[in-house]
């Protein structure tokens, strides 16, 4: 009887969760433009000129939103300690043609402890996907560092004068999980 009520309860959250499907949907990728792949590695060598790649990784990202336009965009984003997130992102309409940024991710987490403590720590692989329907041209505030002010979509800017910032709406109102690059 408790497998039985665990199994449920499993289902009912999966299905509620909010992710819209945990295996990956199949996509036409021919009719996606590729906007390739970015590392930002936050270290030394070729992979370390974050600067450089954020600005063409942005412009990519917000012009394939606005002008509604298929994409998918590979961005791996490694923490201070060097695991690794890779996101697929796929800009595009879901079945009410609600234009969103799908984010399909595996993480790695925590090789350092794993190394450190090898009893205590694993290093695990967390697997997801995100929903993203609003994307916004941010930048902080002059007034107050901690808040971000939204640029209008009808004001041009160069690339490395905004970030991006991805967000999910529930019922109208904003929800935490916002991704900024």
């Amino acid at each position: 009887m408790k497998i039985r009520a665990y199994f449920i309860f499993l289902l009912t959250l999966l299905a509620f969760s909010g992710h819209t499907c945990l295996a990956q949907t199949s996509r036409n990728l021919t009719r996606y433009d590729d906007g390739g792949s970015f590392n930002f590695h936050w270290g030394v060598g070729p992979a370390a000129a974050p600067n450089q790649m954020l600005p063409k990784f942005r412009d990519f990202l917000w012009e394939h939103w606005t002008q509604k336009r298929l994409a998918r965009v590979v961005v791996i984003i490694s923490s201070i300690e060097g695991d690794p997130t890779t996101y697929n992102l796929f800009v595009e309409p879901d079945r009410n043609q609600r234009w969103r940024v799908i984010a399909e991710y595996k993480s790695w987490c925590c090789w350092f402890y794993a190394m450190e403590k090898p009893r205590k720590r694993k290093y695990v692989l967390k697997k997801g996907v995100t929903v993203y329907d609003v994307v916004e041209r941010v930048q902080i505030s002059r007034n107050d560092l901690g808040n971000w002010s939204i640029i209008p979509e009808e004001d041009r800017r160069e690339p490395d004068s905004y970030f991006l910032r991805l967000r999910r709406t529930s019922g109208g109102n904003k929800s935490d999980g916002a991704l900024t690059f």
